[in-house]
């Protein structure tokens, strides 16, 4: 093989180019870090004397190229009819474009009025740039379905998280709605349960139905709302409805539950400014064909804010020990310190007071059965949409 000699000029001046072009590059990678850093600022560091026609505003639809943001002077009072075409500064995207998504639903952001020039979209519609984010408070998540190590976060700033769920088409999953909880007391916001098509109830054994029962009074035991509706032949004047609306005023609810479960059908009872569609088609329940295409905020006309969210396969619940897990079971939460073994798995450690409470009743060996298949990994399959259980569907029915 030849071998190559550099010849030419040893004069530094030379690759005077060459350094510059590295410094250059250096030079732009700490600019890209510093702007990571300045996007996400506390709100009492935003410039208004400096910058009288920016705006505080809140993320109400975010798309892949773009957003929508309605002012919020007042926090909790969003001014949902004024809507403005934004778009992160372009400064911003470089730094984080590792992130599926640099803003999203929930976000409080700071914005600045611009022209349709700065957005490079041709609307009617008034156009703004987003030049910071608010630090989020809480945040909803789920798994990017292209690149499934990264997180896509769907909502933020949440008061609250309202689970829907069906008793049947599709059949209700215990164990997903044991991951929302966890989820729910991770973020430290409350979480309230809602088992929707009861009317079908009619068709299932006793024993299915005494099985939702118990499922349904031990999560209100362990403090949790839980409401039993058929929103399909009930309107805003039946009382449970009325009660559950009274859960919603002043807040920001985030819903989330699988496709098909009747969150856009319950929305709509509260007379929200921009009607839900609702997908007729039967067929969805078998497809998991999602009927919400983009996590949206609703404003309600009776008060309160929603963000309806996707039907969502699966969402991040990132891998943690025993202790950190078992935080989100509430029931175990008390029990903690009663063990022998200060890092107790709570699987086959002696003495352990979890396993006893099990033993004992006190502990659901169903929701006990869930924890253990979080922690060891044999859960993940609450994104299967099915409508009936057939015999070998039960033998697996397990972390479900």
């Amino acid at each position: 093989m030849a071998k190559w000699k550099y010849t030419g000029n040893d004069d530094a001046s030379d690759r005077l180019p060459t350094y510059d072009k590295i410094r250059r590059g250096r030079d732009k990678r700490k600019k890209h870090k510093a702007s990571e850093a300045d996007f996400e600022q506390p709100e009492d560091k935003w410039d208004f004397e400096a910058h009288p026609e920016w705006f505080p505003a809140r993320v109400v639809e975010v798309h892949k190229r773009y957003a929508f943001v309605s002012p919020e002077k007042d926090i909790g009072d969003v001014q949902t009819r004024d809507v403005w075409l934004a778009t992160v500064a372009r400064r911003y995207l470089q730094s984080r474009r590792g992130e599926r998504n640099t803003i999203c639903v929930g976000d409080r952001v700071l914005c600045r009025p611009t022209d349709d020039r700065d957005v490079d979209l041709g609307t009617d519609i008034p156009c703004c740039v987003i030049e910071n984010l608010s630090p989020r408070k809480s945040r909803i998540a789920r798994r990017d379905p292209a690149v499934p190590e990264r997180e896509h976060i769907l909502a933020s700033n949440v008061d609250q998280l309202m689970i829907v769920a069906s008793y049947k088409n599709p059949l209700i999953k215990w164990g997903l709605i044991d991951r929302y909880l966890i989820l729910a007391e991770e973020q430290e916001i409350p979480a309230i349960i809602v088992m929707n098509k009861e009317d079908l109830l009619a068709d299932e054994s006793e024993e299915f139905r005494e099985e939702c029962k118990r499922e349904a009074e031990y999560f209100r035991k362990l403090g949790y709302t839980v409401f039993s509706l058929q929103v399909e032949f009930q309107n805003f004047q039946h009382p449970l409805i009325k009660e559950l609306h009274s859960q919603l005023e002043g807040k920001v609810t985030i819903l989330s539950g699988h496709s098909g479960v009747g969150k856009s059908s319950l929305v709509n009872l509260f007379k929200p400014e921009i009607t839900q569609e609702v997908e007729e088609n039967s067929d969805i329940f078998y497809k998991g064909r999602h009927t919400t295409t983009y996590a949206s905020m609703i404003k309600l006309g009776r008060g309160g804010y929603v963000i309806d969210t996707p039907g969502i396969r699966s969402f991040v619940l990132s891998e943690r020990n025993a202790i950190d897990l078992s935080h989100g079971f509430v029931e175990m939460r008390a029990l903690m310190n009663q063990c022998k073994f200060r890092e107790c798995r709570h699987i086959d450690e002696p003495d352990c007071a979890v396993v006893r409470a099990v033993a004992a009743g006190d502990i659901s060996e169903r929701r006990y059965k869930s924890y253990k298949g979080i922690l060891l990994g044999d859960t993940g399959r609450e994104g299967r949409i099915r409508d009936q259980i057939t015999g070998k569907d039960k033998e697996e029915e397990g972390d479900e």
